[in-house]
């Protein structure tokens, strides 16, 4: 009985980690090669879209694009 409510623990645990995962969040993970939770000119060369808006998403403009940063990202 503990080995099933375990296995169900995890699988919701799964599931909710998946409904979690946003678009924008996966798409951030994608483009942050080194993961190191930014963005850099040279992964975002990966993706035309965040490339144009490279320059407006860089509100600090230290040439990387926080997470934060990312959330004003309008694909």
């Amino acid at each position: 009985m503990n080995q099933l409510i375990a296995a169900f623990s995890l699988m919701f645990l799964a599931i909710s980690a998946t409904v979690i995962a946003s678009p924008t969040n996966v798409r951030f993970a994608h483009l942050d090669k080194d993961m190191d939770g930014q963005i850099t000119l040279i992964e975002a060369k990966q993706d035309k879209q965040v490339m144009r808006q490279f320059a407006d998403l860089d509100e600090d403009g230290d040439e990387r694009i926080s997470k934060k940063e990312f959330e004003n990202f309008k694909p």
